[in-house]
């Protein structure tokens, strides 16, 4: 299962789409949105989000 983002602790601050080392994961209208087909459960946005809006 890939990661899943947490809309209502999501800042959109981008922080999760840095540190993804697959670049699945990009801010959209203030929100991180994950592409399921790039992400490889690493949890590397879940440890760098400030708000824990990420979980896997």
């Amino acid at each position: 299962m890939a990661a899943m983002v947490i809309k209502t602790l999501c800042i959109g601050c981008g922080v999760c789409s840095q540190m993804c080392p697959k670049q699945a994961i990009t801010v959209r209208v203030k929100t991180a949105h994950v592409d399921e087909t790039l992400c490889d459960e690493c949890e590397e946005c879940v440890f760098a989000c400030p708000n824990g809006a990420i979980t896997v």
